[in-house]
């Protein structure tokens, strides 16, 4: 008796524990806004303008935080430019999150000249992602811009330090874009910053 006794509230406290991780992977995007996209890459896909965001953040130091995420198997397509119609010869960055079949994630910059053409491309980063991305949960991640520097990280929920980092001084975050490339994707923008969703889920923190 005593045994299933402390089972049971063995497992209650456990269960009180554990419950503060999310059950539904889903959950991750309550706040987020949503941009669903088989359109492919060539297609004139909108930008977003950032200063219209509810979650954004910029720190004192001059660094802009964006949460944001993607759902589906390959190359989810971020795009980060000054303006809402980057076609006149535009220069522009790309984040291409594990694209060729799940393997990869390459950053680069580039000018656009239409949804179609562009040209001047250069590649600031190119590492291995081999299974990053999933059709069954959404890849969520915080991305960090010091506009001072050009340093660029990219950290994922629940993790201390980035799997992406890298640098360009002309990088732009008043417009972001998103893309597919063979697959359907699902992109949640304007996310809630991860520290303030734990708070509204009644997290307290020292």
């Amino acid at each position: 008796m005593y045994t299933l006794t402390f089972t049971i509230v063995l497992g209650h406290l456990l269960g009180s524990t554990f419950a503060l991780e999310p059950t539904n992977k889903f959950e991750a995007t309550w706040g987020c806004k949503q941009y669903n996209t088989n359109h492919g890459y060539d297609h004139g896909h909108p930008y977003f303008a950032t200063s219209r965001f509810r979650n954004i953040q910029v720190t004192r130091e001059n660094v802009t935080m964006l949460r944001m995420g993607v759902l589906g198997n390959n190359d989810g397509h971020v795009r980060l430019a000054p303006t809402g119609f980057p076609y006149d010869e535009t220069e522009m960055n790309e984040i291409v999150l594990s694209g060729w079949g799940n393997s990869k994630t390459v950053v680069r910059r580039y000018s656009r000249t239409s949804p179609k053409n562009r040209s001047v491309e250069l590649k600031l980063k190119e590492q291995s992602s081999l299974g990053m991305l999933s059709t069954f949960e959404p890849f969520m991640f915080t991305m960090a811009v010091n506009h001072t520097d050009g340093f660029v990280q990219l950290t994922r929920d629940g993790d201390v330090h980035p799997f992406l980092e890298f640098r360009d001084a002309n990088i732009s975050t008043n417009y972001i874009g998103f893309c597919n490339w063979d697959v359907p994707l699902v992109f949640f923008y304007d996310c809630p910053l991860e520290i303030d969703r734990r708070v509204c889920e009644g997290i307290a923190f020292s």
